[in-house]
């Protein structure tokens, strides 16, 4: 009776689904052009499940979806004014928008099913932001759009209304104490972005939207 039963609790586990939900996070410098690239995976993800929908190995006629977060809806308004005149966040603050930005994830993960996808778009220039992000979500994947500083200030300079598009060169220490401005600079902060310390894939920042798309788009099918 014992072994009959351990033979339909090990059938039962044969047909168990992993419940992680595949998450692919793409990063690299403001005007990278990381939301443009995400927008261009959901259209080709969109356009690959119209030609050959994707469904889990037991044919459960799940059809997997792709949901896309842009964290920069995450930057609270006064963050974003604050960008806009060259005064980047604090150490303590990145932090706090970190553990939000988190949260807000959590909930949209608690929405989806196991067969469907993710991505995260942001810039993630500081460290602290990326290991924040890194032990929620131990089993994403990181993809770095490459982009060189003079193509991202042009790309930025041809946006319209972004928070982004801020007087870098205007430093303001109001209400910031000197030993805490001190940390935010050593903290690779404002526009220096941080050198990547761990495992990620590296597109060319320079490749058209379409190529680096697909590679992406690649990356989360092989889940």
């Amino acid at each position: 009776m014992r072994h009959e039963q351990a033979k339909a609790n090990q059938a039962d586990k044969s047909l168990e689904v992993p419940m992680a939900i595949s998450i692919v996070v793409i990063f690299g410098k403001p005007g990278s052009g990381k939301s443009t690239v995400s927008e261009k995976v959901v259209e080709l993800f969109h356009s690959h499940q119209t030609i050959e929908p994707i469904t889990t190995p037991i044919a459960t006629a799940i059809v997997t979806t792709l949901t896309s977060l842009d964290l920069d809806t995450c930057v609270p308004q006064w963050m974003k004014d604050n960008f806009a005149q060259g005064i980047y966040p604090t150490l303590s603050q990145r932090k706090e928008f970190a553990v939000g930005a988190c949260d807000y994830v959590d909930q949209k993960l608690n929405s989806m099913r196991h067969a469907d996808k993710l991505i995260i778009s942001f810039s993630f220039v500081n460290t602290d932001l990326r290991d924040v992000f890194r032990e929620r979500f131990l089993h994403a994947k990181w993809v770095l759009i490459d982009t060189n500083d003079a193509e991202a200030q042009h790309r930025i300079d041809q946006r319209e209304d972004h928070f982004y598009k801020g007087a870098r060169a205007q430093k303001k220490e109001t209400g910031i104490a000197k030993d805490e401005r001190t940390q935010i600079d050593q903290d690779s902060s404002e526009w220096n972005f941080a050198k990547v310390e761990f495992d990620h894939v590296v597109l060319d920042g320079i490749q058209s939207v379409e190529v680096n798309a697909r590679k992406v788009l690649d990356l989360l099918l092989l889940d």
